[in-house]
């Protein structure tokens, strides 16, 4: 691969990921109520959850699925509800309190929830498959071996995923040890549930077959 090719895709993939959405949003949220460590965990989370889909889209499989629309319907509206379901456990769940010193809970959230909570976020966003599948052959090289291309577009990708969202959960990390009030914590955790739901009502309501 050419240097014009890895710089185009480390630019496309970069404004791609730091443009607010879901997973970026899950990452905030692990920042503020956990930390860095934990929401770390979620990156790495998402960041699985997106080599999964390039692969997908790089192999025969991710045409084939864009080509039964029924079956991007399913993921979609499964993704929508998981969406859903987030925000209205946000909105149920009694707000964390924080301190000056840094982030404290009485509730200790286990890695592989943080972990699978952030892969299905990603995993079941059909609309990130498809924009994985138009992307990929505008920078793979038909005069040279696939493998070692993709090996290095994933390489990329997952770099810059987990720079950008761990640069998410560690701001957010940072303001909440700032600013640690209840009243702020409660506003936080309504605007992110809400949010949640917008997010989950409007992936349901896309045309992905189209």
């Amino acid at each position: 691969m050419n240097i014009e090719l890895v710089l185009g895709y480390c630019a496309i993939i970069a404004v791609l990921l730091i443009s607010p959405g879901p997973s970026v949003l899950l990452s905030i949220n692990n920042g503020i109520n956990y930390g860095k460590k934990i929401a770390a965990i979620g990156v790495l989370g998402n960041v699985f959850a997106f080599q999964i889909l390039t692969l997908i889209g790089a192999s025969g499989l991710g045409i084939a699925l864009t080509t039964f629309t029924g079956t991007l319907i399913a993921i979609q509206l499964i993704g929508a509800g998981y969406l859903c379901y987030l925000g209205l456990k946000i909105l149920s769940s009694p707000a964390i309190k924080l301190s000056a010193k840094g982030v404290k809970s009485t509730f200790k959230p286990s890695p592989w929830k943080i972990f699978r909570q952030a892969f299905l976020v990603t995993s079941l966003n059909p609309k990130a498959l498809i924009f994985i599948i138009a992307l990929l052959p505008q920078f793979i090289t038909d005069s040279e071996k696939l493998t070692p291309q993709i090996a290095i577009l994933c390489i990329i990708s997952a770099s810059i995923h987990f720079a950008i969202y761990f640069g998410y959960a560690l701001l957010a990390e940072n303001v909440a040890q700032i600013s640690s009030s209840d009243l702020g914590r409660k506003v936080f955790d309504r605007l992110s549930g809400i949010t949640f739901l917008i997010f989950g009502i409007g992936l349901a309501s896309t045309n992905i077959a189209n």
